[in-house]
């Protein structure tokens, strides 16, 4: 009994480590500029993940009615591997071709060290 104890406050040590290192990063992501190719994808991959919870709560209450839930098991699973396709095929994009620059400044810089 006294491992299994042990096992749990590990645990529970892990998954409070984990945390804080989550809402560190949250943090550092946050205060990049809005141009920066990793606070882009970070942010749409928060939506998607939001997007995915939000459906897999929303099956609940439609779980008990009849035809509804037939409809929800179809439609949302098709909607869902759409949304995350479009995610992956715009990251792949990104990567692929970089953002113009938004400044005369950086312009001028790129045009220089061609």
């Amino acid at each position: 009994m006294e491992s299994f104890v042990e096992l749990i406050r590990e645990l529970l040590i892990f998954v409070v480590v984990m945390f804080a290192l989550l809402i560190a990063l949250i943090v550092v992501v946050s205060k990049m500029p809005d141009d920066n190719p990793l606070k882009r994808i970070l942010s749409a991959l928060s939506y998607r993940l939001g997007a995915t919870a939000a459906a897999g709560a929303l099956a609940i209450p439609i779980e008990p009615i009849p035809g509804l839930d037939t409809l929800y098991d179809i439609g949302v699973p098709l909607a869902l591997l759409w949304y995350w396709f479009t995610f992956f095929r715009d990251v792949i994009r990104t990567r692929a071709k970089p953002p113009p620059p938004s400044s005369p400044a950086e312009r001028q810089i790129r045009r220089d060290s061609r």
